[in-house]
């Protein structure tokens, strides 16, 4: 990961005020003393609370000059902003409307997403489902092993339109099930007796012979070639597929009973024996054909390269089930190439050494920048899962603005945290104007602001805000204007 922590940084603190329009701000320390951006105070308009839709401007030093101040794609399903635009396209859907491939639908957002198939829906907007605030509003769903978004209007289509080595994406995602832990074998019964919880719920939980811990099972599925069908299962955590072949699972509430499998199956659905974990988030590629760098981010280490070296967090770290989860995703394929994605603050996996040596001698050479080929879930064998997506992020650098519950980068990366993606309006070197996001954020709670450079560096100490009089500063550290 980057040397997140190897510069002291100036930090302010804002508070909320009866003055319409302030600028709190503290010493700046120069940015040619330090590489990391310092951000040192905000100015408000006429409201100074932070609530989604607010234009505020954040002051400070060595933010850089961006060359497109606004991302190349915000889209939160309903509203879409596309290279600085807002596209409101899609706020005329209908509940539960399919997002169709340009050939069929010129004005859409995703020029490549995935279409309609036997178990699987094709990605769709809902309305009605319960969105990530809470709040009335719009975000991308699927049902089945294939839905996904892919190859944006706003970044060229299937022909990207801009050349940059650097890439940063950041996407919300929940999934019913844990996508690195579950396991298909064949059921004992058409349908099974085990007790299944209906779709995208868990069912009953059951007893592995010889040992105490306990799994759930998630769901029947009739699919492929073997007449019972097949049962999808998730083990205790920490359980290994060695520990599962040949044991008798039991049904606490049912009784049902099925023997693991004492080999894989070589054909998909289609052969008796178990299916290990399996399944993909995202894919960024530069062009559809799959030349030049292309990068997956699943499950497994997929480096893009043709090496599995990574340093990770696999096992230990997964989008929690049921629950809205932030990936980001970092890439820098120029003189120092890099790939770091982090997971609801937390670093999911990082190039290493090895990974860089392997990058600068692989043959890979093209220029083009990387967009999203692929945003959702996509395989073979996550038959009853579903995925929902929202608030998705696309840039051609990894500078950024992030609003964190977490007062440090250190502890977000490595004890996580919550952080929304702003919206920046305007950036110069020393101030950016943003329209807030305030996503699912508690505001009744401190919240720090970070900016990241070209380098993907940040603020090392958060600039914090409250909305109440908790967060106050010592006197002699206040330098308040009033225009």
């Amino acid at each position: 990961m980057k040397k997140l922590s190897a510069f002291l940084i100036s930090m302010g603190r804002v508070q909320r005020s009866s003055v319409p329009f302030v600028l709190i701000g503290l010493s700046l320390v120069s940015s040619s003393v330090l590489a990391a951006p310092t951000v040192s105070g905000i100015e408000f308009g006429a409201q100074n609370e932070l609530q989604s839709g607010q234009t505020l401007k954040i002051i400070g030093s060595g933010f850089g000059a961006k060359t497109q101040s606004a991302p190349i794609l915000y889209d939160h399903t309903d509203i879409t902003w596309e290279n600085g635009v807002e596209n409101k396209y899609q706020s005329t859907f209908q509940d539960m409307a399919l997002v169709k491939r340009i050939d069929s639908d010129p004005n859409t957002i995703w020029t490549k997403p995935s279409l309609p198939e036997e178990h699987s829906t094709g990605m769709l907007v809902t309305k009605t489902r319960e969105t990530r605030d809470g709040n009335p509003g719009s975000h991308y769903y699927g049902r089945g092993n294939v839905n996904f978004l892919g190859w944006p209007r706003a970044s060229g289509g299937e022909k990207t339109n801009f050349q940059s080595s650097q890439m940063y994406s950041a996407f919300w995602i929940k999934l019913p099930y844990n996508l690195s832990n579950y396991y298909a074998i064949p059921a004992e019964s058409n349908p099974t007796s085990f007790l299944t919880g209906g779709p995208e719920k868990y069912g009953e939980s059951f007893k592995i012979e010889g040992l105490e811990s306990q799994g759930r099972v998630l769901a029947f599925e009739k699919v492929g070639a073997l007449p019972n069908g097949w049962l999808f299962i998730e083990p205790p955590a920490g359980v290994s597929v060695k520990e599962l072949v040949g044991k008798r699972l039991v049904g606490i509430e049912s009784g049902a009973e099925v023997t693991f499998p004492e080999s894989a199956s070589l054909a998909k659905f289609d052969q008796y024996g178990f299916l290990t974990p399996r399944g993909k988030y995202a894919r960024f590629w530069s062009n559809p054909d799959g030349t030049g760098y292309r990068f997956s981010l699943a499950n497994l280490g997929l480096s893009g390269t043709g090496e599995n070296i990574w340093s990770s967090s696999f096992g230990g770290l997964y989008p929690i089930p049921g629950k809205w989860n932030l990936f980001e995703i970092q890439i820098d394929t120029g003189a120092s190439p890099n790939v770091t994605a982090w997971l609801n603050g937390e670093v999911y996996l990082s190039s290493e050494q090895s990974w860089r040596e392997a990058f600068t001698s692989s043959s890979i050479s093209d220029s083009a920048g990387l967009t999203i080929a692929l945003l959702g879930i996509d395989d073979f064998m996550p038959v009853p899962f579903s995925v929902e997506v929202d608030d998705i992020y696309l840039d051609k650098t990894s500078q950024r603005i992030m609003l964190c519950n977490r007062p440090d980068i250190v502890s977000l990366r490595t004890k996580g945290g919550h952080c929304e993606l702003q919206r920046p309006v305007s950036w110069s070197d020393r101030s950016i104007e943003v329209e807030l996001v305030m996503g699912s954020l508690d505001v009744s709670k401190p919240l720090y602001f970070y900016i990241f450079d070209r380098d993907g560096v940040s603020n090392s100490k958060g600039l914090e805000w409250c909305n109440n009089s908790d967060c106050s500063y010592p006197p002699a550290a206040i330098n308040l204007q009033v225009n």
